[in-house]
């Protein structure tokens, strides 16, 4: 039998090329069986990322989900003419592809207040940015941040990933002349409110960030205003209602066409305190006269002054004359 000659090339070649596939084998394998796990911790440090902009921090690994399914009330994905996407997750959507498609989860944040938390990405000086906003669900001002980063360097744009950085934006307000004006800038310059110190030495990861907050934001704007949510300068919450043209807060509202939710009104045309009223055109406090009375005396009641405190409605008005108290006789009824 002849004798293999382990100096020939074809030797190193043929030993090269079947290593070279073993440990391929091998690596391939090893990351299949891992990913599950690394899925698992990606989805857990998102998570960690979001409850962050919530300003829940610190949370031990093994409570993470519980909280986040906790905060996170609904999500929605909207598509870039403002149509929600049925059944689809904000969380399953990939930092990469915002700009395509807008996640938006609505949650509470660790204070117990209403939010909506809006995912962002953009450029820093060496790579990739992303973060979450959360904001007040009129959208005027900001309740929480998180930021993060591919490549920053570490001691100066790295720090944007510091909560001392990010908990710069909690309570700034977001919109200004009517346009958003939330920003970063160069520390020792801001002017106004919606302007927030950037990191010392780190200008160009701080403009990152604040193009990223600003025109992130406005997208959001633009997208939500053709959708569901409605007008996001002025939403309050509109995401959740039928027929809603404008109104400041589900219950104190004017302009509500017609909706459902709103404080379980029907018919509502413009209206102000109206308590569990149906049909109610427009009054301010009926003081106890019922509105059908009023309705069949064609009389609307105004603040109690021309309202029989018996329930009878007067068109002349002496009802609500001091020292009446209601009596009849002063009412002009027998």
């Amino acid at each position: 039998m002849a004798k293999i000659n382990t100096n020939s090339n074809v030797y190193t070649i043929c030993y090269a090329a079947v290593m070279v596939v073993l440990v391929a084998f091998l690596l391939a394998f090893v990351s299949s069986a891992l990913k599950p796990a690394q899925d698992a911790n990606v989805a857990i440090d998102k998570k960690k990322q979001i409850l962050a902009s919530l300003n829940v921090r610190g949370i031990a690994k093994s409570d993470v989900e519980a909280k986040y399914d906790e905060l996170i009330q609904e999500t929605y994905v909207l598509t870039p003419d403002g149509q929600q996407i049925e059944g689809a997750d904000a969380f399953d959507v990939e930092t990469k592809e915002i700009g395509e498609k807008f996640p938006i989860y609505l949650a509470k944040t660790a204070e117990g207040e209403d939010a909506y938390v809006l995912p962002l990405k953009g450029r820093g000086l060496w790579g990739g940015l992303w973060g979450y906003v959360a904001l007040t669900l009129d959208c005027e001002k900001v309740l929480g941040a998180y930021f993060d980063h591919e490549s920053e360097t570490a001691g100066l744009g790295a720090l944007i990933k510091e909560e001392k950085f990010q908990s710069q934006f909690i309570g700034r307000p977001v919109m200004a002349d009517g346009k958003v004006a939330l920003t970063v800038v160069k520390k020792g310059t801001s002017e106004a409110e919606t302007q927030v110190d950037g990191v010392t030495g780190a200008t160009l990861t701080s403009k990152g960030v604040g193009e990223m907050v600003q025109s992130g934001i406005k997208q959001y704007v633009d997208v939500v205003v053709k959708g569901i949510v409605g007008a996001i300068s002025n939403p309050a919450g509109c995401g959740r209602h039928k027929g809603c043209q404008k109104h400041e807060g589900c219950g104190q509202h004017e302009g509500c066409q017609k909706h459902e939710g709103c404080g379980q009104h029907e018919g509502c045309q413009k209206h102000e305190g109206c308590g569990q009223h149906e049909g109610c055109q427009k009054h301010e406090g009926c003081d106890g006269c019922p509105e059908k009375a009023g309705a069949e005396a064609g009389h609307k009641c105004k603040s109690g002054n021309d309202c029989c405190k018996s329930g009878t409605c007067d068109k002349s008005g002496s009802c609500g004359k001091p020292g009446c108290d209601g009596d009849k006789a002063c009412c002009g009824h027998r």
